[in-house]
């Protein structure tokens, strides 16, 4: 039977394997100079369990109230603070526990500052040097490599989150396909059935191969253009069947349909097009539709026709925001797009840097 640790777990041994090896740093290559193994536990644990405080001040209350806030030299000045205060601790230990207690070990430092009262050695410049060349370095290493360690998983985190909304924004983007293009082509799938029409089968062909590609096979970021080049032309297959003569679509492909690109961005300007091209007064409504490729760029350019008496709609407006937006949240500064709505027709070109 497999075992398989959590995520607590594994955060807990990973801990637990850090403040060994920072023990065992804390006893030093030179670990036969110790008299016995309390005295190597009480020297190296004592260093250890500073280490700890201070990392330990760092993580639950200095970053949260400091770092965390944009408050950085304030942040610096309280954890070289408390460093001082750890290092003063660690000399209050020495001189009151482990040199009395192993003046074996301590001999060679005893005869050299053995003089020194308690008060000279907590605060005199001597104690200052070595407190900021010696003491403090080695006090700190361990909360500089947890500061760091916990800045970067919060980075992570935060990564994470900014891909799991932009995903989810994308998603409900892509999402968007236009409910009446359904609507009117049951509607028109259902008169050609009582007419028995043989039109019937191929709309449902269609219609089932826009389903299918828009639920299950555009859910990558970004899709073959071919895959998009036969996306458009089911549409418009429909499309045509259900205007009929009233409206003149052309649609021109003159590209790598090796490249790449971010799904249904070319169908939402198709779909507008066609939902906005045709009119009681006009005889022959149009859509041109034209899709080349270069070896830096794919430009998808597209004008229709337009009534005399264009009904209000604010669904126009939402699906080009929409369109805005995922542009920008996928391609960022590596598109352009320019619309032109003039009294007579509406163009818009899309240019994709490739």
């Amino acid at each position: 039977m497999s075992y398989r640790l959590s995520e607590q777990q594994t955060q807990y041994l990973g801990l637990s394997l850090f403040w060994l090896l920072v023990f065992l740093l804390n006893i030093g290559p030179q670990w036969d100079k110790y008299g016995s193994l309390l005295e190597v536990i009480e020297t190296a644990g004592t260093l250890t369990l500073l280490q700890a405080f201070i990392v330990i001040i760092a993580l639950k209350a200095l970053i949260p109230v400091f770092l965390n806030n944009k408050k950085r030299v304030p942040f610096f000045i309280s954890i070289v603070l408390v460093t001082l205060i750890a290092c003063e601790i660690n000399i209050l230990v020495r001189y009151l526990y482990l040199e009395p207690t192993y003046a074996d070990s301590y001999k060679r430092f005893l005869e050299l500052y053995g003089h020194m009262t308690l008060r000279e050695r907590m605060f005199s410049l001597w104690t200052l040097k070595w407190l900021v060349f010696s003491k403090m370095p080695q006090l700190l290493y361990p909360s500089a490599i947890l500061i760091a360690h916990n800045f970067y998983k919060q980075q992570q985190r935060l990564l994470r989150l900014s891909e799991q909304k932009r995903k989810a924004e994308l998603d409900a983007l892509k999402s968007q396909l236009n409910p009446h293009f359904i609507f009117n082509t049951l509607n028109n799938l259902y008169a050609l059935t009582l007419k028995k029409s043989d039109k019937a089968p191929m709309v449902i062909e269609k219609l089932s191969d826009i389903l299918d590609y828009v639920l299950y096979r555009c859910n990558d970021d970004f899709v073959p253009l071919a895959s998009e080049i036969k996306l458009l032309k089911s549409y418009i297959t429909l499309e045509k069947i259900r205007f009929g003569e009233r409206v003149n679509i052309n649609f021109n492909a003159e590209v790598d349909e090796s490249y790449l690109i971010a799904p249904l961005i070319l169908l939402t300007l198709v779909e507008n097009a066609c939902k906005h091209s045709s009119g009681e007064e006009i005889k022959q409504a149009f859509i041109d539709i034209e899709l080349t490729s270069n070896d830096t760029q794919i430009c998808f350019k597209i004008s229709n026709s337009k009534p005399l008496k264009v009904t209000p709609s604010s669904e126009q407006g939402i699906g080009l925001a929409n369109l805005q937006r995922q542009l920008q949240l996928i391609y960022s500064d590596q598109y352009q797009l320019s619309i032109q709505d003039d009294k007579q027709s509406y163009q818009a070109e899309l240019i994709i840097q490739v």
